[in-house]
């Protein structure tokens, strides 16, 4: 096997290059090797390259990703083996804290993070820990499988709510997630999903997907919009994922009494509610929920299982939502179309093998 690689590395923000590298060799047991054939942007890459930057410099970054195992540490083999192709949840827990011994590792106090925190999977090879990895059902592809960290997202927010057969809902923001909890939230009882975004292309694509409207906020008060298409009355539930200070708003304003409002969009600015709204947190009787990341943890269900066992069985449809596959050598110039939005995107792969 080679010795040198190709990887994205970031150096500064904005001093994104693929460069080549050695191939991370396996340190411990319980390690795997995989050759990586496909790697997502994820939406909160694109402030992590452009603006923010990374733990430390260099960093691969890159944390959506599936692909083939080519070795195994030596405690592996009964669990995984060579050949096997796995998807790869990105966040590491401690294990040891308050909150992963109540199974809840995704909100561990110390964890670490492919991608950001330690070198991710925009490359052509990565070392994981074999507990991270999820063999791919016969039937998904790589692409897909690159899909399971966003699908899996959008089901830990809808599981927040009380969702129940016939309730109606509202998603804000139609990135990759925003379409995946579209289909979530029909696939899971809703039987109103509106979906509101800037992009009428966007919106003709949510409602191919299930939503059963759409609402353009730019030409529209989205929140009237929603209140017109729900007899005056508003969603049983909100969630948000345009990270907009604007729809943090909107989503608690479009509820109805006893509504419930998922917050899984990062934003980056101060959020102002008025007063009425406010009010209506209070006379409404609302629930606000935040969703952070995934679980891959057995009980009662494991979000990634679960993610892509529809995507394996069509329930959960990504394949409308790839927008483009480029090389890693496109690196630079892709990051700048997505920051400076010069063309419509969705979902952006990585293909090491281009």
């Amino acid at each position: 096997m080679a010795q040198k690689m190709r990887a994205v590395r970031l150096f500064a923000p904005k001093d994104i290059r693929c460069v080549e590298v050695d191939v991370p060799q396996i340190e411990k047991d319980t390690q795997v090797l995989i050759k990586v054939k496909s790697c997502g942007v994820c939406g909160s890459d694109i402030p992590r390259v452009m603006v923010k930057g990374t733990y430390h410099f260099p960093t691969t970054i890159g944390h959506e990703f599936a692909g083939q195992i080519i070795a195994c540490g030596d405690k592996v083999k009964n669990q995984l083996d060579v050949g096997d192709r796995v998807s790869v949840m990105p966040l590491i827990p401690c294990g040891e804290c308050q909150y992963c011994k109540v199974g809840q590792s995704h909100l561990c106090d110390t964890y670490d993070y492919y991608g950001s925190r330690r070198d991710g999977a925009m490359a052509e090879y990565i070392v994981v820990e074999s507990e991270n990895c999820l063999k791919l059902p016969s039937g998904v592809d790589y692409e897909e499988g690159s899909f399971t960290d966003p699908v899996s997202v959008g089901l830990h927010a809808v599981r927040k709510t009380k969702i129940e057969a016939g309730k109606s809902a509202a998603v804000f923001g139609l990135g990759a997630i925003g379409f995946i909890t579209v289909q979530w939230l029909k696939s899971l009882g809703c039987t109103t999903v509106i979906a509101v975004d800037v992009s009428d292309d966007k919106l003709r694509l949510a409602k191919r997907l299930g939503a059963t409207a759409g609402v353009n906020g730019k030409d529209l008060d989205a929140v009237k919009a929603i209140k017109e298409l729900t007899g005056g009355e508003g969603v049983d539930i909100a969630i948000e994922f345009a990270g907009s200070k604007y729809t943090h708003v909107q989503a608690v304003a479009s509820c109805k009494k006893n509504g419930e409002v998922v917050y899984g969009g990062i934003t980056y600015d101060d959020v102002t509610f008025p007063n009425s709204v406010i009010a209506s947190i209070l006379r409404g009787e609302l629930t606000i929920h935040g969703s952070w990341n995934s679980s891959i943890n057995p009980l009662p269900i494991n979000e990634w299982k679960s993610a892509l066992e529809f995507i394996h069985t069509g329930q959960m449809n990504v394949d409308p939502l790839i927008t483009h596959r480029v090389r890693l050598e496109d690196c630079k110039e892709v990051f700048d179309m997505m920051f400076n939005r010069t063309e419509v995107f969705t979902k952006v792969l990585f293909k090491p093998e281009m």
